[in-house]
């Protein structure tokens, strides 16, 4: 296979990566949007995610959202913030090929719905999510990224032979650091879009 036919793919967390995050749990975890109007889109994600189709990139956003099945918020909620992530991105020339969810948990202390009770595949730190992008989309995994905010990110990048970029968020990046090693750390998606378009020109 020429290296022009190869399909790569960049894979984007959501939480921390595309949006702000809205504080603390009552577990002392971050917690995701819970409703629309507070799923606020950085204003540089579009533009990132033309920039890696550009270049080349599929892009999938893969993201752990346990909170309807933590009774938090609803499926048709969830559903609505990704439409207004697909259109805005469409709207600034990019598009996004797919938002892979897990709505897993495995404690059963925090799950209201315990149909999505369990220690699924889907849930990062495990590469469910980024083994069934490459499956359905034929996405040769050696050659795309995994980006996110979280040591569980940055393992699920891993396990799926990815190379890995860490942004730093909200969360405790000496914390983050001490569980997981990235390929490379940046302050916001903009700048690892800027370090995997380097990585680019100089493979």
């Amino acid at each position: 296979m020429g290296i022009s036919t190869i399909r790569k793919a960049v894979f984007l967390d959501r939480d921390g990566v595309i949006n702000p995050t809205c504080g603390t749990d009552e577990f002392g975890h971050s917690e995701s949007p819970l409703r629309l109007e507070d799923f606020q889109i950085f204003p540089y994600v579009g533009q990132a995610v033309r920039d890696f189709n550009r270049a080349g990139y599929l892009v999938f956003v893969v993201t752990n959202q346990p909170a309807a099945a933590k009774g938090k918020t609803t499926f048709d909620t969830l559903a609505e913030m990704h439409a207004l992530l697909l259109t805005e991105v469409l709207d600034t020339g990019g598009g996004i090929s797919r938002i892979y969810t897990c709505p897993h948990h495995p404690d059963e202390k925090q799950v209201v719905n315990k149909t999505l009770l369990g220690d699924c595949a889907c849930r990062k730190p495990k590469p469910g999510l980024l083994l069934q992008a490459a499956r359905e989309f034929g996405v040769d995994l050696r050659y795309s990224w995994m980006v996110g905010d979280s040591w569980k990110d940055i393992e699920a990048g891993k396990r799926a032979g990815c190379r890995t970029v860490l942004v730093m968020s909200d969360r405790n990046l000496a914390e983050q650091l001490v569980q997981c090693e990235p390929d490379f750390i940046a302050d916001n998606l903009a700048e690892a879009a800027a370090i995997i378009r380097k990585e680019e020109r100089d493979d």
